[in-house]
């Protein structure tokens, strides 16, 4: 009976290896962004809006943004988020390109 679901089950495993563990943009920001950034209205207001940051910086600048604030602006009260890994960084990066 196992042999006759060794298919769907190699199936479900690979969809999951390629898809499943793909960080999510959307609770990235919930979690490291919101309390400070306001996206699409929501989330913080006492720092910069970044509904339309993908339109006035490109995505080298944003990620070293996360990675090092102090590089892009020496005084930049932000903090760094080199916890992030590349992944997270992407997803979160793709996210506020919606």
């Amino acid at each position: 009976m196992l042999h006759k679901y060794r298919f769907y089950f190699m199936a479900v495993a690979l969809v999951f290896l390629f898809t499943g563990c793909a960080p999510d943009g959307a609770k990235i920001f919930k979690k490291e962004c919101a309390a400070c950034h306001n996206f699409k209205g929501f989330g913080g207001s006492i720092c910069p809006a970044l509904t339309d940051v993908k339109h006035r910086r490109s995505d080298a600048w944003i990620r070293q943004q996360l990675r090092d604030p102090s590089v892009n602006k020496p005084d930049s009260r932000m903090p760094s988020f080199e916890r992030l890994s590349d992944k997270e960084v992407q997803a979160l990066i793709d996210y506020l390109e919606q």
